[in-house]
C-alpha cells in the first residue's frame, strides 16, 4: 500500500491486489490520485540535491566527508586529535543524508562561532536553528524545482 498527502487529502494505492488482480480487469488510478503523484514526485528530495545544497558547507569543513559507498552515501566525520574517523553515518535515503549533514553543519557552526571555548547564546541558537530552517527550505525548493 503506497499512502500519499496532497493538499490535505489522503490517497492511497493498492500496487499488490493490483497486480493480483484475479478478474483481470484494468485497475485504473483516479485523476484525484495521480494528481496526488504527481504531487508527491514534485517534492522529491534526491542526494544530489542535499549535495548542491551543502557543497559550499562541505568545501569548508575540513572534518566532514561525504562517501559514496557500494551501499549507498555515508558521512564521515574525522578527529583531528585523534587522528581517526570518530563519526560514520550511512544515509539510505536523502532525509537522511539530509539529517546528517544538517547535525554536521550545525556542530560546524558552533565550532566557528564559540572556537569550542563556550556553549551557544540564545540569540546564537537561534540564528543556528534558521540557519538549519534554511537549508531545508533551500533542499525543498530545489527538489520541487527539479521535478517541474
Amino acid at each position: 500500500m503506497v499512502r500519499c498527502r496532497a493538499k490535505g487529502e489522503n490517497y492511497s494505492y493498492d500496487f499488490a491486489a493490483s497486480l493480483q488482480n484475479t478478474n483481470e480487469q484494468s485497475n485504473l488510478i483516479s485523476e484525484r490520485d495521480l494528481t496526488a503523484w504527481k504531487g508527491a514526485a514534485e517534492r522529491m528530495l534526491t542526494n544530489e540535491i542535499v549535495l548542491k545544497v551543502f557543497s559550499d558547507y562541505l568545501a569548508r569543513d575540513d572534518d566532514f566527508e561525504v562517501v559514496l559507498t557500494s551501499k549507498g552515501y555515508t558521512v564521515m566525520g574525522f578527529d583531528c586529535y585523534r587522528q581517526d574517523w570518530n563519526t560514520v553515518y550511512f544515509c539510505p535515503t536523502p532525509e537522511d543524508l539530509l539529517d546528517s549533514l544538517l547535525d554536521a553543519y550545525e556542530n560546524f557552526r558552533m565550532m566557528e562561532i564559540t572556537g569550542g571555548d563556550r556553549d551557544l547564546t540564545e540569540k546564537e541558537e537561534a540564528k543556528l536553528a534558521k540557519e538549519r530552517d534554511a537549508l531545508t527550505a533551500l533542499c525543498e525548493k530545489e527538489a520541487a524545482k527539479c521535478s517541474s
